[in-house]
């Protein structure tokens, strides 16, 4: 008999165990997925690192703390991996972006910019083609939903005023050919991996410059607005032009995954501005806090080495004067 009861028993166990390794695993699965926007890196060149935004948000604001505002979500976290000086190195800089990204197990990577130096700058046409390759080399080693934003024509920067200048030159800007092709390789790079999305920021820059109007649900931008959301250098983007892409980005997330819904982000242009600057207020109150608090420090280390000079000096007067 009790041969027998143990048979039964490592029966009983083997059964759990195959039903554990071969049995619907969805709920375990479900429960071990990292959320979406748990460790969202908002990486690129300027327009993530924030280039411009201090000078009217009077703080130091990257376009992660412009998603911030924009998602209602208190849980996400979103990291600023913006790199102003991308256009120097941008295959290394790319490169130490996604390193860094894998390391941080980022849960979701955002790079509205990200492609926009290995396209732009001064080197051939071929070169360009070659580069948009190798960047999207680099970004296979990402497992995690990658949203990346397509390349758009910045002829007009070369009407900007950056201190008397436009930022860019007419060498650094691709042929309309070489813009078409990198974007349609970029299109199928994406439809071939399920966790990569294309943002549309041409189709969307296109609009700011042509004063055409933009509907992102329920924002809506009217044509006189669209000064508004470029710089004085015609490649930068406003406080306001930076959310606008902020919620793009919002809307395809919300398009192309079911754990999220409208009700995560701000879709509303008044509302969603009045989050960013009361995020910016409460980074400058934070920031004077810190340099008042540096500031006290300083006067009390101060303050201790002239306690201790004083009593070293006294201590001095009274050997000499016992001598």
């Amino acid at each position: 008999m009790h041969s027998t009861l143990t048979a039964g028993v490592l029966c009983l166990l083997s059964c759990f165990a195959a039903a554990a390794q071969s049995g619907d695993t969805s709920e375990a699965a479900s429960t071990e997925r990292t959320p979406l926007l748990e460790k969202v890196y908002v990486a690129g060149a300027s327009v993530s690192d924030g280039f411009g935004l201090s000078k009217e948000l009077k703080t130091s604001v990257k376009l992660a703390h412009v998603f911030r505002a924009a998602c209602r979500d208190e849980e996400a976290e979103f990291i600023p991996l913006g790199d102003a000086r991308f256009f120097l190195d941008p295959r290394g800089a790319g490169e130490r972006i996604i390193e860094a990204a894998k390391e941080g197990e980022a849960s979701c990577f955002v790079g509205v910019d990200f492609l926009f130096w290995y396209a732009y700058g001064s080197k051939s046409e071929a070169r360009r083609v070659s580069h948009v390759e190798a960047a999207l080399k680099a970004l296979e080693a990402l497992e995690c939903p990658v949203l990346l934003g397509d390349l758009p024509d910045m002829s007009i920067a070369l009407k900007g005023n950056y201190f008397g200048r436009p930022m860019i030159s007419q060498e650094m800007i691709p042929s309309e050919e070489t813009l078409k092709t990198v974007n349609e390789r970029l299109r199928a790079w994406a439809a071939e991996r399920e966790h990569v999305h294309v943002v549309p920021l041409a189709s969307l820059l296109h609009k700011i410059q042509s004063g055409g109007e933009i509907q992102l649900r329920e924002v809506h931008y009217q044509p006189e607005s669209l000064k508004e959301l470029l710089q004085a250098d015609l490649l930068h983007l406003t406080p306001e032009g930076s959310m606008a892409v902020c919620l793009l980005v919002g809307d395809l997330l919300v398009k192309e995954y079911e754990e999220l819904s409208e009700e995560d982000f701000v879709f509303d242009r008044e509302a969603s501005m009045k989050r960013l600057m009361s995020l910016a207020e409460e980074k400058r109150t934070a920031e004077l806090a810190e340099r008042d608090a540096r500031r006290e420090e300083r006067k009390r280390a101060r303050e201790d080495r002239r306690k201790r000079k004083d009593e070293e000096d006294e201590g001095a007067r009274e050997l000499r004067a016992a001598s």
